[in-house]
C-alpha cells in the first residue's frame, strides 16, 4: 500500500488593498494652500486686462503700419528708428528729461520742507494744511487754464507786460515757456507728495527726537540723522509716483503751451497723444507710448535699486 501526499491547495488569493487614505490634516493643507491662488486669480485676471493685454497691443501696433484703426503690414523698427535715429526724437526725449527731473528736483524739496513745517505744533495748523493743500484738488486742465490767465503780459496779475520797452510773454519764449511749465507743474503736484511725506513723519517715534536732542544734536542734525532716514523709503516711493506721473503726463501741457512756442514743450508724451488721437497716426503713437514705458520702467528700478542699497547701508 502506497502512501501519496494529498494535493495541497493554493494559497487564498488576496484581495488588493484599498488605497491609502490622505491624512485629513493634509487635506486641510491642500485645500488651504489652494484658497488664496483661487482668491488672487480675480485680481490677477484684472491686472493682466487693463495691464499685460494694453502692453502687448500697443507692441504689436508699433511694429505695424497702420491706417486710422485698422493694422497693416509688418514695418518691423521702422516707427522706433523714426524716433530715436532723428535729432528731432532725441530733443524731444532731452525735453521730456527736463520737464521731469527738473520737476522732481523742486517738487521733492518742497514737499518734504512743507510736510516738516506741517508737523510741527502752530497756531491755525489746520488753515495752512488746507491752502498747502489746495492745488491738489484742482484739475490739470483747470490749472492750466489759470495760470495762462495769470501769466497773460496784456491783463495777467503776474504778467511781465513791458520790460525796457519791449513786451515779453513768458509761453512765447522757448526756455521761459518751459521753465513756467515745470513751475506750474510743481504748483499742481506737490501737495500729494507733502501728504505722503507728512504721514511719514507723523510715523517717527518721538523718543528717538527726545534722545537726539539729549545728546545735544541741533535741529538740523536730528532731522538728518533721525527723521531723513526714518522717511527715506516713503520718499523713494513718492519719487517713483511723481516721475511715472510727470513722464505720461498730457492734459498740463496741451492746455497750458501745446507743446509751443517752436516745439519748445513738445514732450514725448505729448507726441504719443497727437500722434494717436489727433493724426490718427496709431502705430507711431504706439511706438512712443512704448518708449515712454521703457523709460518708466528704468527710472523705477533705478529708485528701487537705490532704495536697496540704502537699506543695505
Amino acid at each position: 500500500m502506497s502512501l501519496t501526499t494529498p494535493p495541497t491547495a493554493p494559497p487564498p488569493s488576496r484581495a488588493p488593498r484599498p488605497p491609502a487614505a490622505v491624512p485629513a490634516t493634509r487635506r486641510r493643507s491642500l485645500r488651504s494652500s489652494r484658497l488664496p491662488l483661487a482668491l488672487l486669480a480675480p485680481a490677477v485676471a484684472l491686472v493682466a486686462l487693463v495691464s499685460v493685454f494694453p502692453i502687448l497691443f500697443a507692441l504689436n501696433l508699433s511694429v505695424h503700419e497702420t491706417r486710422y484703426t485698422q493694422v497693416g503690414d509688418l514695418v518691423g523698427l521702422q516707427h522706433y528708428l523714426s524716433v530715436l535715429a532723428t535729432a528731432q526724437g532725441w530733443a524731444m526725449i532731452g525735453r521730456s528729461m527736463v520737464y521731469v527731473v527738473g520737476s522732481l528736483v523742486l517738487a521733492l524739496p518742497l514737499a518734504v520742507g512743507l510736510a516738516h513745517l506741517l508737523d510741527r505744533p502752530a497756531r491755525l495748523r489746520r488753515v495752512f494744511r488746507v491752502l498747502i493743500l489746495m492745488p491738489w484738488v484742482i484739475s490739470q486742465t483747470v490749472a492750466a487754464l489759470l495760470w495762462r490767465w495769470l501769466l497773460n503780459p496784456d491783463y495777467g496779475p503776474l504778467g511781465l507786460g513791458s520790460l525796457g520797452g519791449q513786451r515779453v510773454d513768458v509761453l512765447a519764449g522757448p526756455v521761459l515757456a518751459m521753465v513756467a511749465l515745470v513751475l506750474v507743474n510743481v504748483w499742481l503736484s506737490y501737495p500729494l507728495a507733502t501728504i505722503l511725506v507728512l504721514a511719514a513723519l507723523q510715523g517717527v517715534p518721538a523718543e528717538l527726537h527726545e534722545a537726539a536732542e539729549v545728546d545735544g544734536a541741533t535741529a538740523f542734525r536730528r532731522f538728518r540723522s533721525v527723521t531723513l532716514p526714518m522717511i527715506a523709503p516713503t520718499v523713494f516711493v513718492v519719487a517713483i509716483m511723481l516721475t511715472l506721473l510727470y513722464f505720461n503726463m498730457v492734459t498740463l501741457v496741451l492746455t497750458f503751451t501745446g507743446g509751443g512756442p517752436f516745439s519748445a514743450t513738445q514732450l514725448v508724451s505729448l507726441e504719443a497723444y497727437q500722434q494717436s488721437f489727433s493724426y490718427f497716426n496709431l502705430g507711431l503713437g504706439a511706438a512712443y507710448s512704448v518708449i515712454l514705458f521703457v523709460f518708466n520702467v528704468v527710472f523705477g528700478l533705478a529708485y528701487i535699486r537705490m532704495l536697496r542699497g540704502d537699506r543695505d547701508v
